[in-house]
């Protein structure tokens, strides 16, 4: 056979190799299959011995296909140099003595040298523009021939299909994982956007810690996880929630803003992965080999951080990503916005339980009005007060709620409409009974903006104390009544010894002068004298006893006892006698006869109470105090004090008097002493 024909017959030998390369290039997937069908063409057409198709990414080599390579030789990697030496020989082959050189492991200066133990005979690198995607090395031809100037010529030929498809496939491969990082975003997303629904739906701190802490540790394949939570005014953490954690390292631990690694989460607000278990004591303490820390920031800065440790998965414990950080990240900060939430509702909660605490104990009715005019509330006062259920009065229009109290609807009215307050005293709640008085104002609600909401309604009963002013106020001055009002204990009607000053004055011969007098004129005299005399008895906070025809009895230390009882009796008695005299001056002027009151005044036990019969009682006090006082004052001539040994030795010198002669009483067995207040 000639030369040419067997040139021509090696053409056609490598033709049918490049039809077949077609084949596998269109045919294989990925890039194992093909670099294992294109090393099969290569190995068959050139009759090498030995061959591989090694990929390169920055300086570590993979061997995707190998024939007549040791698991030994496998284990490749470039350095700086080699990998600058390869850049030279773009587009072309390397021979024997030229991978010598570019591998010579006397030359290497940071990586270890594998590739001079593939012993090639021949080294392509497949560049795709200046990025080394790999190379294909060669070893000898099985005759021992060399590689002639066809053989390398093919090689190229395949060498630069080859490249072009392995360029193709790492572009398939990074679109495949952009799509997967892609659908692990949608995932991640999705859980986010899940979580946050279920943590909006979570109003309790404690449960929603939990939730958080499962849902963290979950998504990120922790093993174990807890929450601490910053306390007020402290440095200190404390653990709010935990999953899957020794109970006696949660219970027993102590962490602080300032130790590694919270110091530095509060300083950056970041998350930190922490690793470095020989130096970092925290890892120690937690007995993690590894974990991640994230902040929980709110709306009020940072309330806490979650702790996760240790990735699993199944070759085991793994270390943490980046993206595991922005996935914790996301969390944690859902968790700090639904923390606040929560925080707030129970803050909202806690000062709505204090005001309807408030509210309840308040003894005056409370009843607001939306704009509608419906009732929005009431409190438990003005649920007893109106006599009805609660659910009676919510939701029921004002005006058909008081339909017999137009008074209080007019102010109500009012108030809606000029946005004033309102208030009546003293009158009957008609829609609860006539016998109801109250005491009610209205005034216009309004928001922290100042817009008008409705309208607040309260209503004070006073029928008790109304009783008790009708009950008093024919006996003491009204600053009494005030007191009885003011502390109800120091009222009690139901009989009781009590030490009082008892004071008597009657009018002298005031018989004798009545019958010169019509009765209209007796009448009118009485009632010009008492006058006079009940405005001095009031003024020192006196209680009215009784009258009787022309005498006054008067007492002071019931229903209220004071220090000052026996001195404010002879003051009254004073003031009485001056008044007398201004007004016998005045009857004088017009011609009238003047009017002479005697005044006794004693101190002592006495019984006090409500005294009568069923239908009609009177307010008064018995006993022999009371008789000596009636009895002085009969002894006592006109416009004259006396009083007896008990008030003058409770005066002392603060008022002149005189000692007179001892008297007989009756019922008495030695005699009386007595004594002369000086006007």
């Amino acid at each position: 056979m000639s030369g040419n024909t067997q040139y021509k017959d090696k053409i056609d030998f490598y033709l049918n190799s490049l039809d077949e390369l077609g084949e596998v290039l269109i045919n294989q997937e990925g890039s194992s299959g093909i670099t294992k069908g294109v090393l099969r063409i290569i190995l068959g057409t050139l009759m090498a011995s030995k061959g591989s198709i090694i990929t390169v990414k920055r300086t570590r080599c993979k061997i995707l296909s190998s024939h007549g390579i040791s698991a030994q030789q496998k284990n490749l990697s470039l350095n700086a140099n080699q990998k600058k030496a390869l850049t030279s020989f773009k587009n072309s082959n390397i021979n024997q003595k030229e991978i010598k050189e570019i591998f010579d492991p006397k030359s290497s200066d940071d990586l270890p040298v594998h590739f001079a133990d593939l012993k090639a005979a021949i080294m392509v690198p497949l560049f795709h523009k200046d990025n080394l995607l790999g190379i294909v090395t060669l070893g000898k031809k099985f005759d021992g021939s060399t590689y002639q100037s066809l053989d390398k010529k093919i090689l190229e030929i395949i060498c630069n299909h080859l490249t072009d498809s392995l360029y193709n496939q790492e572009l398939i491969g990074n679109i495949k994982d952009k799509r997967m990082e892609l659908r692990l975003k949608v995932l991640e997303l999705q859980t986010l956007f899940d979580i946050s629904l279920s943590l909006n739906s979570v109003l309790d701190i404690k449960e929603l810690s939990t939730e958080v802490l499962i849902r963290s540790v979950s998504t990120l394949n922790a093993s174990s996880g807890f929450i601490l939570e910053t306390q007020k005014n402290s440095p200190m953490l404390s653990v709010l929630s935990s999953f899957n954690m020794n109970e006696d390292l949660v219970k027993s631990a102590i962490f602080s803003k300032s130790s590694i690694p919270f110091n530095l989460i509060w300083k950056d607000k970041k998350s930190i992965i922490i690793s470095d278990e020989e130096s970092n004591p925290f890892l120690k303490k937690t007995g993690y080999k590894e974990c991640i820390v994230s902040p929980i920031i709110g709306n009020r800065n940072i309330s806490g951080c979650i702790v996760l440790g240790d990735k699993e998965s199944r070759d085991g414990v793994i270390p943490f990503e980046k993206n595991d950080i922005d996935i914790l990240e996301a969390l944690s900060s859902q968790a700090g916005i639904a923390m606040d939430n929560a925080k707030l509702f129970e803050e909202i909660n806690a000062a709505k339980r204090f005001n309807e605490s408030i509210m309840g104990s308040i003894a005056t009715s409370v009843i607001t009005i939306n704009l509608l005019g419906e009732i929005d509330s009431v409190n438990k006062a003005g649920v007893g007060l109106l006599s009805k259920k609660t659910n009676e009065i919510v939701g029921e229009h004002y005006s058909y709620l008081f339909s017999k109290d137009q008074n209080l609807c007019k102010a109500i009215e009012s108030a809606e409409i000029e946005l004033e307050s309102f208030a009546e005293l003293n009158v009957p709640l008609m829609s609860k009974s006539k016998n109801t008085i109250v005491n009610f104002s209205v005034a216009p609600l309004t928001d922290q903006k100042g817009s008008h909401l409705g309208a607040v309604v309260a209503i004070e009963d006073i029928t008790e104390q109304s009783k008790i002013k009708n009950t008093f106020k024919r006996y003491v001055s009204k600053s009494v009544v005030d007191q009885l009002l003011d502390d109800d204990q120091k009222l009690n009607l139901g009989g009781e010894e009590r030490d009082v000053t008892v004071l008597f004055s009657d009018i002298r011969g005031f018989t004798a002068m009545s019958e010169k007098m019509k009765p209209k004129e007796v009448v009118s005299t009485l009632n010009s004298y008492f006058s006079e005399m009940i405005d001095i008895i009031f003024k020192y906070d006196g209680t009215l006893d009784k009258i009787v025809g022309d005498e006054l009895m008067v007492v002071f230390g019931a229903p209220i006892s004071r220090d000052d009882d026996a001195e404010r009796a002879v003051q009254t008695a004073i003031g009485m006698v001056e008044s007398l005299k201004k007004f016998n001056d005045k009857r004088v002027k017009k011609g009238k006869v003047p009017i002479n009151a005697g005044i006794g005044i004693n101190k002592g036990k006495v019984i006090s109470g409500n005294i009568g019969s069923k239908d009609q009682m009177d307010y008064t006090v018995i006993g022999d105090t009371v008789n000596l006082g009636a009895r002085l004052c009969s002894f006592a001539g006109p416009l004259k004090i006396i009083v007896s040994k008990s008030v003058k030795d409770e005066i002392g010198d603060n008022y002149k008097t005189r000692k007179l002669e001892p008297i007989k009483v009756k019922g008495k067995r030695k005699p009386v002493e007595i004594f002369k207040v000086l006007t």
